[in-house]
Parts: structure tokens; C-alpha cells; sequence
């Protein structure tokens, strides 16, 4: 006789039966769910393959943007070719495709406009050369298969970058209101001392001079202000007529702010209108504390560390410029208000030209300097400081190697500064 609990045959079967639809649904659905995730991978992967391939090209037009940028000087009639040329050989020393390709760059691609948002012509379609401010490359890459998603039909993909640049100012590299003669560098290598004659009532002669930027008006007053402020970013083209002549003892007091030494009118008080931001460090640099008298500046960066190191004092440089009750800031003052000031670009001149016609001369280029030392409170004694002054040649300033380099070349039409190339788009 069967139990009550035992359940018959019929309804075994019919559980069975349940289990196995219920489990073929969920194959069919792990199924479903598989190739879903298969094809979200694959377009993942391929996306990202996409992605890799517009930064590699925008890497390459980046490239040739800058190095195109670079020559529009306005200064050759050839500008263009150059531009053209120097983008194209930035542009193509990329690789795409996971850096396995090269990149083409062809010169239709490599095109120039007078402003940012103005028409964009290749360099034979440019009618005034001398005017072309911004050059913008764009780079592409075609026939680029995908790995998965082809297998929905969606063919091969085209991928394409641009970029935009222009010569933009270096305002890091505003010139002081001095200038060093041609002569005396032609033949120096960095690491040159040149010196500067301080005549009786401290006027600059010799290899190292005050220089008006815009003479002649200004005088002494506006040199003094472009020492203790940022200097001269507004600098003139290469040719441009500069000088001043007359004796300027007062700047002694604006020059010597840089090494932390203060004496009225100059403005001491950080915050207050006025302030004379100091260097890092003040320590000088005479034929007494580095008797080579050359390469200082392999020394210098070892003065501005932490705490910096402040101007010795008198009785150690052999110097006189603490008188007339200078104030000489300590250590944690250029810790906590000092910046890159005793770096500096000056014109080059034709001194010869000054002496021979006037107080006015030419640029002739632009010189990276450090400022070894303060002037002297008054031309007594003798030694540096005294009877003359020195100044240390680090090279052109936009030589590579120069600690002023910022590439490209001083000044130009409109220029603030040495111009740069940077992209704007």
C-alpha cells in the first residue's frame, strides 16, 4: 500500500521536467548576457583604441604647432617656408598606432593666420607673409580597423587632431635697464666677468651700462623703477634705437634692493606700494669673496637655499654699500619675500656707437647676466664697488644652455618680453 507522503510518479516527472525548462532558460540567458558583455568589451577596447590613437595625433600636432610657431617672428621674408618646414619635421618624429607608425604630416596641413580665429591659409596661399601670427597644424589617421565591433558591420574609422600656437611673451625674462657692450662679449665664453667703470659721481661706462629702453624720456626715475619693479617687459625689436646718457648715482640705491640692501626712497615694507622685492639671497661676489672672477654662477644656487644666505657685509666683499643708513635684511626675510631677481637680460649694444655719436645705439641681441654685487654707497676707497663694478656673462638669452633661455627670440613687432611658443588652441 503507497505511503500518503510518497508523491506519485506523474508529478515526479512534472518536477523534473520544470528543473530543466528553468534551466535552460537561464542558459539561454547567461548566453544572451555573454554576448552583450562580449560586445560592450569589444567596444570598450576598441574605443580605447580610438582614444590612444587622437592623443598620439594630438601629441604630433602639438609638435608641429610649436616648432611652426616659433619662426613667425615677422622678421624674415621666408618665415613661412620655415614654419612649414619645422613643423612638419616636429609633426612627423611622432608615432601612432600604439607607436608602431609614423605620423604623416603633409604641408597642407601646416597653415597660418594673422589672428586666432581668423581664415587659416597654407603658405603659398598667404599674401603678406611678414603679418602671419598663429600657425595650427592638424594631423589625421585613416583606415584604423576595429577588433570586435566589425563584426556588426561598422567599418573602419578616421581619427584626426589639431593644434594651435603662436609666439606668446615671456614675462619671466624682463630685461633690467642695462646694457653690455659687444666687444666685450664677442669672444667670452659664460662665466665672463665684464666690468663696468663707475665714474666719480656713479656713472656706468665702460663694458656695462644704464640703458634707456625708450629714451629719451624717463631719466633716472624710470630706470630706477624698472630695477626695483619687474624690470623692462616692453622690450623693442632687435635694431631698435636705445641709451641714456648723464650721470644716474641714485640707481645704486634701486640696484642694491636686489641684494636686500635698502636704503630711502627705495621701499623696504613687503605689502606696501613700492616694495622692492629682493633675490633669494644677497651674497656677493668681488675679487675678494671669489678671487677667479669667473663662473660664479656655479656658486650661486648654493647661497639660496634653506635658510638663503644675505649680503656679508662690507668687511668681507670689500665693498662700501652699506652707508647712508642702509638697512641689510636677514635671511628669513629673503626666505619669505625673495624671488628670481639677479638673473637678468640686457641689451647688447655697439659701445662704440655711443661713444662716437652719443648717448643712443642699436640692439644688437640679448644677453642673460648675474648680478655679482651691490654698488657702493659713493666711488671712494678702492676695489670693486669703488672705482668699478662687475657683472657676469651667462651667455645669449635665448641660448639653450643660457639659465635665461626661454626659446625663441627676444622682442619683435609688439613683443612684451622674450616671445615664446606656446599653443592657444
Amino acid at each position: 500500500m503507497r505511503s500518503m507522503n510518497t508523491p506519485s510518479l506523474g508529478k515526479r516527472y512534472q518536477g523534473n521536467l520544470n528543473i530543466e525548462k528553468e534551466r535552460g532558460v537561464v542558459a539561454i540567458m547567461v548566453a544572451l548576457s555573454m554576448a552583450v558583455l562580449i560586445g560592450f568589451v569589444g567596444l570598450a577596447l576598441d574605443l580605447g583604441k580610438l582614444f590612444v590613437t587622437k592623443s598620439e595625433l594630438q601629441n604630433s600636432a602639438d609638435a608641429c604647432a610649436l616648432a611652426a610657431a616659433r619662426e613667425l617672428t615677422g622678421a624674415s621674408t621666408n618665415q613661412l617656408t620655415l614654419a612649414e618646414a619645422a613643423g612638419i619635421t616636429a609633426g612627423i618624429s611622432n608615432n601612432v598606432q600604439f607607436q608602431n607608425d609614423p605620423v604623416t604630416v603633409n604641408a597642407d596641413d601646416v597653415t597660418f593666420s594673422e589672428t586666432l580665429n581668423g581664415t587659416y591659409l597654407t603658405k603659398d596661399a598667404v599674401a603678406n607673409v611678414l603679418t602671419m601670427r598663429f600657425a595650427r597644424c592638424t594631423v589625421q589617421r585613416t583606415g584604423i580597423a576595429n577588433w570586435f565591433v566589425q563584426v556588426l558591420g561598422i567599418g573602419d574609422q578616421q581619427v584626426s587632431a589639431t593644434a594651435v600656437a603662436s609666439l606668446v611673451p615671456g614675462q619671466t625674462t624682463c630685461a633690467v635697464p642695462a646694457g653690455v657692450c659687444q666687444a666685450d662679449i664677442a669672444a667670452a665664453v659664460p662665466g665672463t666677468w665684464i666690468q663696468g667703470v663707475l665714474g666719480p659721481s656713479g656713472d656706468l661706462t665702460g663694458g656695462f651700462k644704464w640703458i634707456d629702453y625708450s629714451p629719451p624720456g624717463g631719466g633716472a626715475s624710470e630706470l630706477s623703477d624698472l630695477l626695483t619693479g619687474t624690470g623692462s617687459c616692453n622690450l623693442p625689436a632687435v635694431g631698435s634705437i636705445v641709451g641714456q646718457g648723464g650721470v644716474i648715482s641714485s640707481l645704486s640705491r634701486a640696484w642694491n634692493s636686489r641684494f636686500g640692501i635698502y636704503r630711502n626712497p627705495v621701499e623696504d615694507t613687503p605689502g606696501q606700494p613700492g616694495f622692492a622685492v629682493p633675490d633669494k639671497t644677497g651674497f656677493a661676489y668681488t675679487e675678494v669673496t671669489w678671487p677667479s672672477q669667473f663662473n660664479a654662477f656655479s656658486d650661486f644656487a648654493t647661497h639660496r637655499g634653506n635658510p638663503p644666505a644675505a649680503y656679508q657685509g662690507d668687511g668681507a666683499t670689500g665693498l662700501n654699500a652699506q652707508g647712508g643708513g642702509a638697512v641689510t635684511v636677514d635671511p628669513t626675510f629673503l626666505q619669505q619675500h625673495g624671488a628670481d631677481r639677479r638673473l637678468a637680460t640686457v641689451a647688447v649694444v655697439d659701445c662704440d656707437v655711443l661713444n662716437a655719436g652719443g648717448p643712443t645705439a642699436p640692439v644688437l641681441s640679448w644677453a642673460c647676466i648675474l648680478m655679482l654685487h651691490p654698488i657702493n654707497f659713493n666711488s671712494g676707497g678702492s676695489g670693486t664697488g669703488a672705482d668699478r663694478m662687475y657683472v657676469e656673462y651667462l651667455g645669449q638669452s635665448n641660448d639653450p644652455l643660457s639659465p635665461c633661455a626661454s626659446s625663441g627670440a627676444v622682442g619683435g613687432p609688439g613683443s612684451v618680453g622674450p616671445l615664446v611658443p606656446a599653443l592657444v588652441q
